[in-house]
């Protein structure tokens, strides 16, 4: 099949994304949470949220939580499960991510509260955070890309994964490491965030999981996953 960087480098890529693609703030729950409340834990909790729903559904559970129970370190300790549950039921699996919020809040609190989320070095914190029962590698990769700028991460979500396989960047059968790996090696190191992004709009808009809308692709062209019609 090939891929698509034998017809363009990823900074060619990411300018057509770019000019193409006109993602907002508030379509990213874990923008909006940064922007809202500039809070890292509130970024922390607006990602758990996300997990296997989309952003939609996880915006109106964490605006929800957010005005019933609140999104600080403290207010997540004080709260009952039950609270929490009862304001995120809209992104699904409530109990299981309440669950993970409270063991994320007691973590963050014996760490030394918020500050240190901002403080400790990002490789050490990347196993701290996936060391934490419903917190997996994209959870701390969001977080660290997006709040502390950090290099050598690339979060991968289910649009970035199918994509990276459709462009040929992995292969079929590719985890997570491999993905991310391989993203960072095509749009660079200093693009992650950005281009995390971008191929979110690049699914939800064109390529998507079933029907891709490949004609109207800006990459049409260099897509060696592209259906002609």
């Amino acid at each position: 099949m090939g891929s698509i960087a034998e017809k363009a480098s990823g900074s060619e890529v990411l300018e057509r994304l770019r000019k193409s693609l006109s993602p907002r703030w508030d379509e990213y729950v874990a923008l909006v949470s940064y922007r809202v409340d500039k809070d890292p834990f509130a970024v922390l909790v607006s990602i758990v949220l996300s997990q296997n729903t989309n952003d939609k559904n996880s915006i109106k559970a964490y605006l929800k939580l957010r005005e019933n129970v609140g999104v600080s370190v403290n207010d997540i300790m004080e709260a009952s499960e039950n609270s929490i549950i009862e304001s995120i039921k809209i992104a699904g699996l409530a109990r299981q991510k309440a669950r993970t919020l409270k063991e994320l809040a007691k973590a963050v609190h014996s760490w030394g509260g918020p500050d240190y989320l901002l403080r400790e070095d990002p490789s050490i914190l990347r196993k701290k955070l996936i060391g934490i029962p419903g917190v997996g590698p994209k959870t701390a990769d969001v977080f660290l890309s997006l709040v502390r700028k950090a290099r050598g991460v690339f979060a991968v979500d289910t649009h970035a994964a199918r994509i990276a396989k459709r462009w040929g960047l992995v292969g079929e059968k590719a985890g997570y490491d491999e993905v991310s790996q391989s993203l960072i090696r095509f749009f660079g190191d200093e693009n992650n965030e950005e281009a995390h992004r971008l191929l979110i709009a690049l699914g939800r808009k064109y390529c998507a999981a079933r029907r891709p809308r490949c004609v109207e692709c800006p990459l049409k062209d260099i897509c060696p996953s592209a259906r002609q019609q």
